[in-house]
């Protein structure tokens, strides 16, 4: 299904990510010169949580407020930026765009529409706004089952540690040969790095010749 949409990026201002850290009083303290690897890991995965907690609750408050004004709206794209430039924190890709279309209402309705919201992690999500300017080939978002943080670390466990990107996409194109799947990106709207399907997790370098479709 075809829906009319306007890319673009958001120009929001970020706030804090949600969650708290907690640590136990038998653990052993760090050297005074940094902290250890055994330190490190848990921290990370308590980013990671953050991140993850606060993409989900933030596309829950869109798609709500979405519906709210367009009953049946359904998300087909979703474009994340971080403001700061690439960045291997997922949290700091917090200014997005969750995109929705909008089937008719009664037979012989118009062509079906297509709706944004802004959005901030952990902050501020616009009200939607009608669609306009070019059209994207995507079907219906299922799930999602992944947020941008766990996509990452799928992309981390492939193999590919270190990356630093600033634009993520979510999007489910209508291609029979490609799957729901987040792309990982240093150019706006572009497949310059890594997808990442979203159904089962699986990696693709998009920087191989014959994989760009991947």
């Amino acid at each position: 299904m075809r829906i009319r949409v306007l890319l673009g990026a958001a120009a929001l201002t970020a706030t804090a990510a949600l969650g708290s850290v907690t640590t136990s009083a038998a653990a052993p303290v760090p050297p005074a010169s940094g902290p250890s690897a055994t330190h490190e890991r848990p921290a990370r995965h308590q980013v990671d949580d953050r991140a993850h907690a606060s993409w989900r609750l933030s596309y829950g408050r869109a798609t709500h407020r979405a519906r709210a004004v367009y009953p049946g709206a359904r998300l087909v794209s979703a474009f994340g930026h971080a403001p700061g430039g690439p960045t291997t924190n997922m949290a700091k890709v917090d200014h997005w765009r969750f995109i929705y279309e909008v089937p008719p209402r009664h037979r012989g309705a118009r062509a079906v529409q297509g709706v944004y919201i802004d959005a901030v992690l952990g902050g501020a999500i616009e009200r939607p706004h009608p669609g306009r300017g070019v059209w994207l080939d995507n079907a219906p978002i299922r799930g999602p089952r992944l947020t941008p943080a766990r996509a990452y670390d799928q992309l981390e466990r492939a193999g590919h540690r270190g990356h630093a990107f600033q634009f993520v996409s979510l999007g489910n194109p209508l291609h029979p040969q490609l799957k729901q799947r987040y792309i990982f990106s240093n150019r706006r709207g572009g497949c310059d790095m890594f997808s990442v399907d979203d159904i089962d997790g699986k990696v693709h370098n998009l920087c191989k010749r014959g994989t760009s479709g991947r």
